[in-house]
């Protein structure tokens, strides 16, 4: 059946005076799928909000990222540059661990060398000792026995040395002006220290040394002289105070104050 128009706009009056008519033929008329259109894309909306916001939080995330990556980097590069630095310290290190240890080698090598010359050095020191030692004891028997002769006593024989428990430089066996036998004993001294002359007074002194003496065939007594080529201040003055003689190359410089006696036990 054919409507006019008016009679369409009375009917879409009506509808609109009736909601519920409107909403019954929207029903007759549309889907359901397009009725739920309307919450559909309200729902796309939010989603769509969620979806940028979510965007927004990743982006932001992506960029902090971004900037602990360009840290990470520059740490790295820094740590790149601190090894770098590092092996060429090692290097060097290594370069002067191997100059030390070739100065070390010459050292040794210099040590070596001078542990020989000092080896060749005591040799020929101890040589020269040897041959001054020899030298002077000859001097000192001379001399004594130059002295001693103008004192008036008869040489029995030239002057020797005694090895004795150290040493005695020059024994000179004498005989007085009335035929007694004594010895005169000598100890001889580059240089002649007050400690030489009082170590020799005491040495001479002494009870066991004087047995040993005279188990040798030296009873005594003794004519006791200290010689010194040079001879130290207080050496005069120690063996004034010992009593005993004291010589140098020139003759005699003070006088024994008398004969050391064997000690009677």
């Amino acid at each position: 059946m054919m409507i006019d128009y008016a009679e369409f706009r009375d009917w879409i009056d009506t509808l609109y005076r009736h909601p519920e008519w409107r909403q019954e033929l929207r029903r007759l008329v549309l889907t359901d799928e397009i009725l739920e259109l309307p919450q559909l894309v309200r729902e796309l909306v939010e989603a769509q909000k969620r979806t940028e916001q979510r965007v927004e939080e990743l982006a932001e995330a992506q960029k902090r990222t971004e900037e602990r990556v360009g840290r990470l980097e520059i740490a790295l590069a820094e740590l790149a540059e601190a090894q770098k630095r590092t092996e060429e310290r090692v290097g060097r290190l290594e370069i002067a661990l191997a100059e030390l240890a070739e100065a070390q080698k010459r050292t040794e090598q210099r040590v070596d060398r001078l542990a020989e010359e000092q080896q060749k050095l005591w040799v020929a020191v101890g040589g020269l000792q040897r041959i001054i030692g020899a030298s002077v004891e000859d001097e000192a028997a001379g001399v004594a026995e130059v002295v001693l002769r103008r004192k008036g006593y008869r040489i029995l024989q030239p002057g020797f040395s005694l090895p004795l428990d150290g040493e005695i430089d020059v024994v000179l066996p004498l005989e007085d002006a009335t035929g007694q036998r004594i010895w005169a004993m000598v100890e001889a001294k580059a240089r002649l220290t007050a400690r030489d002359v009082r170590a020799w007074s005491q040495r001479m002194r002494d009870r066991v040394w004087q047995e040993r003496l005279k188990e040798k065939g030296f009873p005594g007594p003794y004519l006791v002289y200290a010689y010194g080529i040079r001879i130290d201040l207080g050496a005069l003055e120690t063996a004034e105070k010992e009593g005993i003689g004291l010589l140098k190359g020139d003759g005699e410089v003070s006088v024994p104050q008398g004969l050391i006696e064997p000690s009677v036990e």
